[in-house]
This record gives C-alpha cells, sequence and structure tokens, in this order.
C-alpha cells in the first residue's frame, strides 16, 4: 500500500495522531484517578494495620507519593468558612517540598508496657513531649552505620526496638515522688496574717494574669476581711470549699517563694496543699455535684501540681476539672439574664484558663485533649480591666465580636481556621493600668493557647499518620504563618523584639512570659523537620521547605536561652514562667541535642549550638527543686552520648550545687507562726461570692467585725438565685 503525502493527507494524519492523544490522554487520567482512589483507600486501611503491615503501606504510598501530587495551586485553609476575617492567609505549593518527610512515625503506637510498676507513674507520653525528644536523641546514636546517617525515605522505623530504653528512663518530672506527707497536719491551721497575706500576693502577682481562676477582687477582698477578724478575735468559722481554695492559694504561693529561695521552707507547699485536700478535694469529688468553687478548687489543685512536677497527676485532675466546667456549661457562651457582666467574664477567664492550662499540660506529657474545639461557643476574655467591665461594655463588646465570628471549631485534618487577631476590643484600651495590662495580656495568652491546639491536632495526633506529607507541610506552613499573625496582633507594649530584662519597664515580665510561649508553640511547629527523613544536603544553597522549618526551630530554642541570663539569678523566677521553666529549658536543650545527632538537617552552626546547651545545663545545675535537679542529670547523660562524636569535654558541668536535702519531718515545728481557725462562732460560709446557694451577708452580724463583700455573685431582687 503505497502512502500519499498530500496535504490533505497530513491534516488527516495529524487529527488521527489529536484523537490518539486525547485518547491515551483520557485513559491516562482515569487510571490516576484510579490510582487517587486506591491511595485513599489504602490510608484508611493503614489506620486499623497492624504495625508491620502499617510500615509496608506507608512505604507504598512513599514510592507513589510523587507520581501522585496534586498539581501546583495556592493553598488556603480548608475551612475558611464565615469565621475568617482579615487578609487570608495562603501558601504556594511550590514553596514545599514533596520528596521531604517529615517524622511521624509512631504516633499512633505504643511501644512500650505502661501496666508496670515502675512505668505507671510516668504513664503514656506522647511525641509533642521533650521526654520522648530525648529519647529519640539516645535512639539516634545507633542510627548511625559506618559513618552514614540514615535519612532515605525508602527506610523508615516503625517503632522503636525492642529492648530500647523505657519513656521513664528520660523523664525528669516528679511523677514518682508521693504527694502525701508522713505526720499529721491539723487542717483548720492557718498561717499568722502577715505570712498569709504575702502568700497570697504572691498568687496574685505571680500566677493570677496567666491563670485567672478565680476572680481577683472577691477573693482577696475576702482574704482580707477574715484576718482582720482573726487579728481581732472574732473570725467566722470558714467553710470547708473556700479553706480549700484558700490552702491551694498558700501552698502555690510557699511553693514559689521557695523554688525562688526566699523565705519558705521546702515542705511548706506540702502542709498547705494536704490542708486542701482534706477539705472536699478528695473522694468526694467523684459522688458530689460539681459547682464553680469546686471546678475552681481543682484547677488551682492542678496549677499546683504542674509547678512542683507532678505533671500527671496535674493533667488527670484537669481533666476533672473540665469535664465539671462541661457539666456546668462554662464552655457556651452565657445569656442568663441574672448574671451580671462582671460575673459572665470570670467565668470565661475561669473557662479559659483551664483551657490554656491543658494546652501547657497536654505539650508537656504529649497526651491529647478532652476539649472538643467545635463543641464551645465561650467568647474569648475581654481585653478590658475588671472595673471597668459593665452591661453596656459588655453588649458593645460583645456586638462588635459578633461581626467577626468567635467559635473556635478546628478541623482534626486542617487546623487553622481561628484568626488570632480578631474580636479586638471595641476602642483601643490604654495598658496604663494594671487591670488593663493584665486583661490585655491573658487574652494573648489564651490566643496562642488556641494555636498551639491547633499545632498539636495537626502534627501530633494519631490521625497525623494518614495524612501526606504535602498536606502536613501545607498545615505547617499555615500555622507558622498564624503564629506570625499573633505577633503582630499584639498591643505595642507587649512586643516581642524588646529586651527581656528591662527593670525600667513596666511590661517587661508580660513580654518575658509570651516570649517563653511563643518559642514553645514554634519549637512544637518545627520540630517534626529536626529529623527529616532525607540524604544530606548537597548544596549550601539549598533552601527548602524543612531546612527552614528547622533552622527556625533552632532559632526559636535559641531565643529561650537568650532569655535566660548570662548568670543564675533569681530574677528569671520572679519574671519568668516559674511554674513550668524547666519544660521550656528541656524543649530548647532537646532541640539542639536532635540538631547535634542530624546535622544534615539544619545549617546551625554547632559551636554555638554548644555554647546553649552549656548553658541551660549550668542554669539547671544551680536551680532548686527535684525536677531541676533531675533534668540537670537527663539532660547531662544526653549531652554526653551526644558529645561524644563532637569530641566535647562535658566533665566541667557534672557537678551540682549541694542542697541540704529536705527531710519531711524537718517541719516537726508546724505550729510555729501558724494560727488555729476560730471555731466558738456560728458556722457561715465565707464562700459567698463563689457558692450558689449562699445569699446575703457571709458572717452573723457583730459590732466589731467587718462583712465579706458578696455582691459579685449577689442575686438581685426578683431573679434568679441560681447566680
Amino acid at each position: 500500500m503505497r502512502l500519499h503525502t498530500t496535504s490533505e493527507g497530513s491534516s488527516e494524519n495529524v487529527g488521527h495522531v489529536s484523537l490518539r492523544e486525547k485518547s491515551r490522554n483520557a485513559n491516562k487520567t482515569s487510571v490516576t484517578d484510579q490510582c487517587h482512589r486506591l491511595a485513599r483507600l489504602l490510608k484508611d486501611v493503614r489506620a486499623r494495620a497492624s504495625v508491620e503491615e502499617s510500615s509496608r503501606i506507608r512505604d507504598i504510598l512513599d514510592e507513589i507519593d510523587e507520581d501522585l501530587s496534586e498539581p501546583q495551586q495556592t493553598l488556603t485553609p480548608s475551612t475558611l468558612n464565615g469565621d475568617t476575617y482579615g487578609s487570608q492567609v495562603s501558601v504556594d505549593a511550590s514553596d514545599i517540598d514533596r520528596f521531604e518527610h517529615l517524622e511521624t512515625e509512631a504516633l499512633d503506637l505504643l511501644d512500650e508496657d505502661l501496666h508496670r510498676d515502675g512505668a505507671r507513674s510516668t504513664g503514656f507520653v506522647g511525641k509533642s513531649s521533650e521526654v520522648q525528644w530525648l529519647r529519640a536523641v539516645a535512639l539516634s546514636q545507633t542510627d548511625r552505620i559506618d559513618g552514614d546517617w540514615i535519612g532515605s525515605t525508602t527506610q523508615r522505623r516503625g517503632s522503636y526496638a525492642a529492648g530500647s530504653e523505657p519513656v521513664s528512663s528520660f523523664s525528669f518530672w516528679a511523677d514518682c515522688d508521693d504527694v502525701n506527707i508522713d505526720f499529721y497536719v491539723d487542717p483548720n491551721e492557718l498561717p499568722q496574717p502577715a505570712m498569709a497575706e504575702s502568700l497570697v500576693q504572691c498568687y496574685m502577682l505571680k500566677v493570677h494574669d496567666s491563670f485567672p481562676i478565680l476572680p481577683r477582687k472577691p477573693f482577696e477582698n475576702q482574704t482580707r476581711v477574715y484576718f482582720t477578724a482573726l487579728r481581732n478575735g472574732n473570725a467566722p468559722r470558714l467553710s470547708p470549699k473556700w479553706q480549700a481554695v484558700l490552702n491551694l492559694v498558700f501552698a502555690i504561693g510557699a511553693n514559689y517563694l521557695y523554688l525562688c529561695d526566699k523565705c519558705c521552707r521546702a515542705d511548706d507547699h506540702l502542709v498547705y496543699q494536704a490542708r486542701a485536700r482534706a477539705f472536699g478535694l478528695n473522694e468526694a469529688i467523684v459522688t458530689t455535684h460539681t459547682d464553680v468553687p469546686q471546678i475552681q478548687s481543682l484547677g488551682l489543685l492542678a496549677f499546683y501540681w504542674l509547678s512542683t512536677g507532678q505533671v500527671s497527676r496535674a493533667w488527670t485532675i484537669l481533666g476533672v476539672a473540665l469535664r465539671s466546667a462541661y457539666a456546668l456549661g462554662l464552655h457556651v457562651r452565657n445569656e442568663v439574664p441574672s448574671a451580671t457582666a462582671v460575673q459572665r467574664e470570670s467565668l470565661v477567664q475561669t473557662w479559659w484558663s483551664l483551657y490554656s492550662l491543658e494546652r501547657t499540660l497536654s505539650i508537656i506529657t504529649g497526651r491529647p485533649s478532652i476539649v472538643v474545639d467545635s463543641c464551645c461557643s465561650v467568647p474569648l476574655p475581654m481585653a478590658v480591666p475588671e472595673e471597668d467591665i459593665s452591661e453596656e461594655v459588655e453588649a458593645a463588646y460583645r456586638i462588635h465580636a459578633a461581626n467577626v465570628s468567635m467559635s473556635h471549631s478546628i478541623s482534626p485534618t486542617s487546623s487553622v481556621s481561628f484568626n488570632v487577631g480578631a474580636n479586638p476590643p471595641l476602642t483601643p484600651v490604654g495598658l496604663g493600668t494594671k487591670g488593663a495590662k493584665s486583661a490585655s495580656y491573658f487574652r494573648a495568652v489564651v490566643q496562642l493557647s488556641i494555636i498551639s491546639q491547633s499545632i498539636l491536632t495537626s502534627l501530633y495526633s494519631a490521625g497525623t499518620m494518614i495524612r501526606s506529607a504535602v498536606e502536613i507541610q501545607q498545615d505547617t506552613a499555615l500555622l507558622s504563618q498564624r503564629l506570625d499573625e499573633w505577633v503582630s496582633s499584639l498591643p505595642a507594649e507587649f512586643r516581642l523584639e524588646v529586651p527581656c530584662w528591662d527593670p525600667n519597664n513596666l511590661f517587661a515580665r508580660e513580654r518575658t512570659l509570651l516570649r517563653f510561649q511563643l518559642c514553645s508553640a514554634r519549637i512544637l511547629l518545627t520540630r517534626p523537620c529536626l529529623t527529616v527523613r532525607r540524604q544530606p544536603w548537597k548544596e549550601a544553597s539549598d533552601a527548602s521547605f524543612s531546612r527552614r522549618m528547622a533552622d527556625s526551630c533552632i532559632e526559636a530554642a535559641k531565643t529561650i536561652v537568650a532569655s535566660l541570663p548570662d548568670e543564675p539569678c533569681p530574677g528569671l523566677c520572679e519574671e519568668g514562667p516559674w511554674w513550668c521553666i524547666v519544660h521550656h529549658m528541656m524543649q530548647s536543650i532537646s532541640v539542639f541535642l536532635l540538631a547535634l545527632s542530624y546535622p544534615f538537617s539544619t545549617s546551625e552552626d554547632v559551636t554555638r549550638m554548644v555554647q546553649c546547651v552549656r548553658k541551660i545545663i549550668r542554669w539547671l545545675q544551680v536551680m532548686k527543686g527535684p525536677v531541676a535537679e533531675r533534668a540537670h542529670r537527663v539532660a547531662l547523660n544526653c549531652f554526653q552520648t551526644v558529645a561524644r562524636r563532637y569530641s566535647i569535654d562535658v566533665s566541667d558541668l557534672w557537678g551540682r550545687a549541694t542542697e541540704a536535702p529536705a527531710a519531711r519531718n524537718s517541719v516537726s515545728d508546724n505550729n510555729a507562726g501558724v494560727a488555729t481557725a476560730a471555731t466558738s462562732t456560728p458556722d457561715v460560709s465565707a464562700y459567698a461570692a463563689y457558692d450558689a446557694a449562699t445569699k446575703g451577708a457571709a458572717f452573723a452580724p457583730q459590732s466589731k467585725v467587718l462583712k465579706f463583700d458578696d455582691t459579685h455573685y449577689r442575686t438581685r431582687r426578683g431573679e434568679c438565685s441560681g447566680w
């Protein structure tokens, strides 16, 4: 057969080719769609597969990930509905390296028997915890074979090797310590009025602004009135609930004074917490119906245990507090007509205090939150001083907030919908007063806690395992921008670029606390990029997404180190997050040790990182308390393991400042400086400001006795008696 090469033939052949090409493209599209469906099916199956099968499925998905990559597009949060305000966040997918894989192994499994007696006190520790990061440092030393670092995407460790060190070996917390005391304590005893006032002021100055669990003015007024009556010899009998709260405040203040090397003895806080637990913080909380005082006392107990290093106990008791808060509806918007604006705002602050405290404990323990964000509608706290809150201010504030919806719904797979710049004050709030400063600061704390929860959900939950590296990196980029937006939304007085240790600045402490919390969130967000599975960097100019995130992680850790004074001094305890400062230090040191263990993941200078590690360890050498002592030992052991590979001498870091052991029976003189609460006067509740069942004056009429100011929760005539 002869082929004709006429122009018509050429045109006809071209037409046939075009049809064939279209058919081929259609078939290719069909095959690609089928592959996508199969890949999604494999991801679903992988969530229910065994460890071995899950690892095999992961390898298959990794091999086809490049072929199944979606076309490059501009990515926006998947939940940008009516909740979004301000400029929309967008991320160019071309900025994401699809060939790099973040460390997400073992997020959905347990590799240690926690039923052993030695492991139960530590309990489950998730991957967001620095305890697991320190364990990863030790395990990374076995990942090096013949001088080469294992980093290819085809080699994955589904779980830790059998026989590896248990998590409890790397825990520096005090969960294994007994919280009971071995001597009798009279629960009705109280410190002398001067000491009581000092302890209450410590709590109000060093805790309340960050966690306003209690209403400040009513509690301070009631305490002042009671101890005035005690001096006059006509004090009333206290209600058990108020005594529990009061003793927990004493315990927190005493622990602060001890850690800051002030006047309190090592065991003073144990005595106060034992008294508090005798007033209802025992098995009775399981059988009694909850009320606001009980929620507040549980929140205080959780904070106290966090400050003493009992993080598992703190996490457990805070869970009870949050469920109790659910039971009373603190998680939804309060529109009870009988409640005043001040009362409603007090409950809002209590809820967000518990929420923020749980974020800290979830990060420390690596355990999930019990708060279901999509079920919550409670507004953010107002950036308005307590004395300025009124019905009119609240109404204007909430109407303004409604224009930028404040429901904090966070999807498990896309935790990026909550814009932190939303719901600003209706008019600018000057921070010249103490109340305005505290309100604006706490609001910023809450906003950052919400972002931290998004990070935990997106990067450290079991659901992360069935998501692709592209999806994870997208959320990482979006969450990073949310942190940047949070920083830019801060009032000028809180701007973090201002140096920390400026004694002449009224906002130095707030900036220091926010800086620590921000750095912790950045470390949490970028930590998976430190041990990214890829080969060593081939070019110095490589600016991949993962490497930039890893560098950001180290920069955040360096910022924490820079926030520590060059020489140990009381200023860190007085101005910093004293209740979890060791947590921040160990977060930072684990970042440096991981970077030294995976040197190809970052461009940071080794010498500088070693200097930072040394500075933290020297701080831990001189800090007081069992948590700092254990942290010093764990950090130094891990550093010594890494230092061998760099021929670094660490012998000068082993010495630790000796501290006289505080024997529990050293407080045999418990009655020294202690007053016994009066018991001869009528039994009248001193907790009227919190007890829903109490109305009217708290004290029986006496000629020279002041009365508690119970107007904070006093019901108005004709209104519901539930407040």
